[in-house]
């Protein structure tokens, strides 16, 4: 049987959900551009998921709509952009 190389392929552990609720609260974060964010991959949202090669890397918002936003992550030596939605990513807290 031939091996499958998904997008979600060997994430069963990064996209799997855990027993804790999570509520909406990250709807009421007013996101700035330039703000840095932490890529968190909600694994209940199919649609705008980045790929998991970007779980826990931070990135910088460039833009902002009304229902995603677009995130540079550097990657290597190049920066990649992501078009995601907001519950795929923490705002970045200063400790």
């Amino acid at each position: 049987m031939p091996s499958s190389h998904g997008t979600r392929r060997k994430s069963r552990s990064v996209l799997t959900k855990s027993n804790k609720i999570t509520g909406l609260s990250y709807l009421l974060i007013d996101y700035k551009q330039g703000d840095k964010v932490v890529v968190n991959i909600d694994p209940s949202e199919h649609t705008t998921m980045p790929h998991r090669r970007f779980q826990g890397r931070i990135g910088i918002i460039e833009s902002i709509g009304r229902r995603t936003m677009k995130v540079m992550v550097m990657f290597g030596n190049k920066p990649k952009y992501l078009q995601t939605k907001f519950n795929h990513v923490r705002l970045l807290t200063k400790s």
